[in-house]
This record gives structure tokens, sequence and C-alpha cells, in this order.
């Protein structure tokens, strides 16, 4: 075992600048969307060594990669479809990255509590919605509870199981309830239910997003403890990065803040508000909000979200002229290059790096730290585009640039 990590780390140590060539396919548990999509805009390799990562039901995507389907890397919301994949495989690594908890999603109207969360349940008028067992570790760990208050309430596994609405995670045979919404979005605003047992991940924001929902944890004599597994499919440098990346302090951040529980954190932490800079075949760059606050600063006016406000913070030309992405001494390549600019929440702006030069267009889009005088929330930067009709490609929370 020794030995194999050794190799591994030696791997990843000598692993040489991701090529164009080089893409990295994950698939994962559709509890992990938002988590998932923010490590891989986060993960330091090209936009283009990335491929669009697949979501769904854990047990079905499993189906579908023992059916061939290429994958690098399987994020599991639980560990035996993750160990699944590695049996007769000694070369597949599996490993516990993250953790979650079961909650309530209820009515309001229904008063419940963790002290009367059973009885509620129970109650024949109360319709109760869970994910597919067998195609959804979410479904599997409903049943889990089911078990438990056997122990509590003579007879209810019966009665919960019986009366168990399997509205999502069976794939093609539970669609979307509401279309253009989420699954459990859906459940509610279809009036298919009056409540679910789910991830407490994802509870909040469907409790945001539809009106008259309360969030209960369970009671500790029903609680279970969802462990999540990730397989990894190959020895590829690019998916031993990522692997790792997940597993780093920066990643289990990242993880901590969308409701998981990290595994590998010595404390809570918030993600890193580092900005990362990136140009293929060139080192990647991280610069600190700290560091971007000594670069030369810039404040104009521009009316954004319908009100005029003052925004101060370097120009974007200076900061990818700060990371080395960019060299001013070659205004040439302006001419053919792009700049990607992405917000946290994966939105992307992109313009033509003539755009920005002082040689050419030299308009003064800027990243923004502060808002009249006061420093932007979370240490977010915003990307400012004076003069634009709409604010479209004035990003929020920039977490990174791509030039290519």
């Amino acid at each position: 075992m020794q030995r194999r990590f050794a190799l591994i780390v030696a791997a990843l140590l000598l692993a040489p600048t991701v090529s164009h060539a080089d893409t990295l396919r994950v698939f994962a548990a559709g509890s992990l969307t938002d988590a998932f999509n923010d490590l891989l805009r986060r993960f330091p390799a090209g936009s283009d060594s990335v491929a669009p990562p697949e979501f769904g039901p854990s047990g079905l995507l499993r189906q579908k990669i023992e059916a061939g389907a290429p994958t690098d890397l399987f994020a599991s919301a639980d560990m035996d479809q993750a160990r699944r994949l590695a049996r007769g495989h000694p070369e597949r690594l599996v490993i516990n990255f993250t953790r979650n908890r079961l909650c309530v999603l209820a009515r309001e109207a229904l008063g419940m509590t963790p002290v009367n969360l059973l009885d509620r349940l129970l109650d024949p008028a109360v319709r109760l919605a869970t994910s597919t067992p067998g195609s959804d570790p979410g479904g599997d760990y409903a049943w889990a509870v089911f078990a438990r208050a056997d122990a509590v309430h003579l007879g209810a596994r019966a009665i919960l199981e019986a009366k168990a609405l399997k509205l999502v995670g069976g794939g093609d045979k539970t669609p979307l309830l509401v279309p253009g919404k989420g699954a459990v979005e859906g459940v509610f605003l279809a009036d298919r239910a009056d409540a679910m047992l789910g991830y407490c991940s994802s509870a909040e924001p469907v409790a945001h997003a539809v009106a008259g929902l309360s969030i209960v944890t369970l009671p500790p004599g029903l609680t279970v403890g969802p462990a999540y597994g990730m397989t990894l499919l190959n020895e590829r440098p690019l998916t031993l990065r990522f692997a790792t990346f997940v597993m780093s302090e920066t990643g289990q951040a990242v993880l901590h803040a969308h409701a998981f529980d990290p595994v590998a954190l010595a404390e809570p932490a918030e993600p890193s508000h580092d900005l990362l800079v990136q140009r293929a075949g060139q080192p990647t760059r991280l610069l600190s909000t700290e560091h971007i606050a000594t670069l030369p600063a810039i404040s104009q006016h521009a009316a954004i979200e319908h009100a005029d406000r003052e925004w101060t913070g370097p120009l974007l030309w200076d900061v990818l002229t700060d990371a080395g992405a960019i060299d001013p001494a070659k205004p040439a390549q302006a001419v053919h290059l792009a700049v990607h600019v992405v917000g946290a929440d994966g939105w992307t702006a992109v313009f033509g790096l003539a755009e920005l030069s002082p040689q050419f267009a030299g308009k003064p889009i800027q990243l923004a730290d502060r808002v009249n005088g006061v420093a932007l929330p979370e240490q977010g930067l915003r990307l400012i585009v004076p003069g634009e009709q709409r604010g479209g490609r004035s990003v929020r929370d920039v977490v990174r640039i791509d030039v290519e």
C-alpha cells in the first residue's frame, strides 16, 4: 500500500502540464451538482481539459459506467456504488471524500419538529415522498431511517415503506414533475407530497425556492449518516490531480460551503477567494485578494443592476499582466487570444484580448474589489464592463480567468 501511494504521488509530481487531448470526465451524484460544478471551476486545469460533468442517481450512473460509458472519476452519494465499481479492479481506488445528513422538508402547516417528526410521518393524511431505493442512495438512506423507526415505534417501518412515494431518483421512471424546476422543487410545486425525506445539503435551496416549507432535522434515534465515495477509474495524471484537489483543504472547504461535512478538514473553513489565472502551456497562477488589492487601481462609475455606483479595482489587463498570462511586449498576441472570465456560479463572459490591450481598444474593463469605497462582500471580485446597455458581462464573484 505504501509503495502504491508513493507511485501515485510520484505520478502527480511528475505529471506534465495538461494537454488539449487530456480531458477529465466526471460522473457524480445529483446531490453533488452545485458542489462539483464549483470544484471543477476552481480546479487548476484548462477549461478545455474538463468535459461537462454528468449528474444523476448514483445507482443509474454506476450502471452506465459498467455498460461502457467513458468516465475517469465517479462520485457516489454512498460507498456501496463506489465500491462495486472497484470490485475485481485492484487498480481502482475508492475514497470516502465527504459526508451528508438527512432532513425532512415539510409544509409549515404540518407543524413538524424533531420531537413530533415520526408521529407526523406516520399520520395517514401526510403524503411522504422519498427518492428511489436501488437507483439512488437517497432512497436507500430513507429506508434505513424507516428501519430505525421500528425501534422507536413498533410497526413504523412497514407503514413508512408502504406509504412512501418514490417520486425522484428513478431516472426515466421518475421524470421531472415540473419542467424547468429541480426534481425536489417539483414534488412540492406539483403538490404531490406534504413532506420529503432527503439530504440536508439540498434542503435550503428548495426551501428558498418554494414558499411555505420548513427544514426539520431528524431526532438522534432516526439519524443515519450518508457517506460519499469517490472511485478513481484509472490512474491518469488528470484523474489523480482532481481527486487530490477534492481531498485538499481547498476542495474540502468548497464541499463545506455547499453544506456537506468534510472528512479531511481540520476545522470548518470557507473556500479560498484566490483568483485562478491560467493560459495553456504556461504555469497556473493563484492571485490572492490581498495581492490584487496592491495592484494599481482605477475608480469609475457604472450602472449595474439599475443603480449607478463607483467601482474601484485594477484593470483586467493589469491583472493578466501581473499573473504572467500575457506579455505586453508582444502586442500581436492580442489579436488572436480570448479571455474567459468565470464566476463562482459558472457565469462566464468572453472578451477578445484586443478589447483590453492599451495598444488596441484599451477598454477600462476592471476587476473591482470595492464599491462606493467599501470592500465587496466576502472578498468577492466583480467584473466591471462600463458603457454596456446590459450587465450580462459584469460577472460577480470571479474565481478564474482562462486565456486561450
